[in-house]
């Protein structure tokens, strides 16, 4: 199956079985807004408590916090999200889309055998709209260029072109007219991405984060008047001046829930008694206007993020970097079928923050492509630091005897150790995961068409047990009512264990039955019987094997939780 229908059939699967729901749907959607439904929530749910185990409750050093989302001017202008968390836009005149310069692909020409001439062919959706755009390009975006159509592509005959990539100087195209005069528009190295559009304005930037207010009076009032009272028809004049107007009552959404950790890092020292190394864990929603929305929930503007700030000694960052490095991937490999569509990409020096000492991406092979899933960065003492210049507050710790943690000792990134008493703001090393686009890639990691001789496709959702939404589906072979107590004893051990189990007593087959929890990714199926009245077993049924065994109803919860957990399982009673 190619790889867009494969993506296409699991989210139908997704919407039809109840993972995903478009958002508001019976009032026609929102685009990029999503809802999950009873078993995405749990998915959801157990990504994230997965995470959460494995890097709060398994150490010793890292506690949780919980964040406001309505964040403060102030926080966000001394992060430097209110001047620098911008995109640069652009648009385009010819069909009005609106697209991220350095994401869009260069601009596809065809140039004539040994000439330096050549066509552009811009896509457009039917033949009607081709002759719209025909006009509109004649008319007002290249008066007296050459232009045909050929069925739904809009030709422009092109007399040469200077190519060049983006961030590039800018190149040129070069196209032919009527009155046989050159006509030439600018290239900057990328053309619209859906109709290869060369149409373009300049690129501006564009803030990412969506600003609201917290005020008894409506800010439009406020707009109104600013706007009535300014003598002057300057739209900059009157734009900053409306600014400084309504900036006591502006908030944000946060666009990250790391701020909330930062600012909060002496209350948490102070509270837990905590020394260097140490981490802090926040799971939470954040909000990007996003001009791009892709992908179902790969790229929404509202997503939900699992980050770990880890502060430790700056002679220790290089190692404690390395560290999160290979304890993130691992995480990654160990709940994935196929590891080979999981890698590790290296940040170049041009694409990070220029306070980054490095970051490493955790990326996953999606129909589409590769795509970040997860991102470990070194952001040294930036972020403290630029709060503490905007509130005065301290964050420098102090050490009376530097030294290396235990398990590092062996490293030799561990490098200029003091030898006296030293104060520093510590250095954050950051693991930031998105959840919803972990969400995505597990189920595209787990989704299987099986093939059975003689019959048709049907569907495995191939999910690491830990992640299935339910976890054990208990059947009563047939509605024999002297089944009953025995599955209601089952389901009763396995809820008393935390683990979500549904009774199954549908009236079809056992074997439909069986597949409708394989196509959801319930890995274990326990089924009543006439032999359970005899002797006081259950089958039970593996999800990626089919294989069935006989065991005793007292040892369910035991080897099931086992099962699914492993080394981590509890101790049953």
């Amino acid at each position: 199956m190619a790889q867009a229908q494969r993506f296409r059939a699991l989210l139908d699967l997704c919407k039809r079985r109840g993972f995903l729901f478009q958002s508001a749907e019976i009032h026609g959607g929102l685009r990029g807004a999503y809802d999950y439904g009873p078993l995405g929530v749990e998915l959801k749910k157990n990504i994230a408590q997965s995470w959460w185990r494995r890097n709060v409750y398994f150490r010793d050093n890292v506690v949780g916090i919980d964040t406001s989302i309505v964040t403060p001017h102030n926080v966000l202008k001394a992060s430097g999200h209110v001047d620098e968390f911008t995109d640069a836009l652009v648009d385009c005149l010819l069909t009005k889309e609106r697209f991220r310069p350095d994401k869009a692909p260069p601009i596809n020409f065809k140039q004539d055998k040994g000439q330096s001439s050549g066509k552009i062919s811009i896509h457009s959706p039917d033949k009607e709209t081709a002759k719209l755009w025909e006009q509109k390009i004649q008319n007002e975006l290249a008066p007296g260029a050459v232009v045909t159509r050929q069925g739904k592509e809009v030709l422009l005959h092109v007399k040469e072109m200077t190519t060049t990539t983006y961030g590039k100087q800018s190149g040129s195209i070069v196209l032919e007219t009527t009155s046989g005069s050159n006509l030439t528009i600018p290239y900057h190295g990328y053309a619209e991405p859906a109709t290869n559009s060369p149409f373009l304005t300049d690129e501006r930037p564009f803030n990412l984060m969506f600003k609201t207010f917290l005020d008894p009076i409506d800010p439009i009032d406020r707009v109104i008047k600013t706007t009535i009272e300014n003598n002057t028809s300057d739209a900059r004049t009157i734009r900053d001046q409306v600014d400084n107007v309504l900036r006591p009552s502006t908030v944000y959404l946060r666009p990250e829930t790391a701020q909330g950790v930062f600012i909060n890092f002496n209350q948490v020292m102070r509270t837990m008694k905590t020394k260097l190394p140490f981490g802090i864990a926040q799971m939470g929603k954040s909000f990007r206007n996003e001009i791009r929305l892709e992908h179902a929930i790969f790229r929404t503007p509202e997503f939900e993020q699992l980050e770990l700030e880890y502060f430790t000694a700056p002679w220790e960052s290089s190692a404690w970097f390395q560290y999160w490095q290979k304890d993130r991937l691992a995480w990654w490999l160990e709940h994935a079928n196929n590891k080979g569509d999981i890698r590790t990409r290296n940040h170049e020096a041009d694409e990070m923050a220029h306070y980054a000492k490095g970051c490493m991406d955790v990326e996953y092979k999606f129909p589409w492509g590769w795509g970040e899933v997860e991102g470990v960065a070194n952001r040294g003492n930036y972020d403290l630091t630029q709060h503490m210049k905007a509130t005065g507050e301290n964050f420098e710790v102090l050490e009376d005897k530097p030294d290396v943690s235990s398990h590092l000792k062996e490293t030799a990134l561990v490098t200029s150790v003091p030898q006296e008493p030293t104060r520093f703001v510590p250095t954050v090393i950051e693991s930031s995961c998105g959840l919803n686009r972990a969400l995505l890639a597990f189920l595209c990691d787990a989704f299987q068409q099986v093939q059975e001789p003689g019959k048709e496709s049907r569907t495995v959702l191939k999910l690491h047990p830990r992640f299935a939404p339910v976890k054990c589906a208990i059947m009563p072979l047939t509605g024999n009512a002297e089944f009953q107590p025995y599955v209601e004893k089952v389901a009763r051990s396995l809820r008393r264990q935390g683990l979500y189990t549904v009774i199954e007593a549908q009236k079809l087959r056992i074997g439909k039955r069986y597949y409708r929890h394989d196509e959801i990714g319930t890995p274990f199926c326990i089924t009543v019987d006439h032999q359970t009245l005899e002797d006081q077993t259950v089958t039970i049924r593996d999800r990626d094997t089919a294989e069935q065994h006989r065991i005793p109803i007292t040892d369910v919860s035991s080897i099931i939780n086992e099962k699914i957990w492993g080394d981590e399982a509890p101790e049953l009673d």
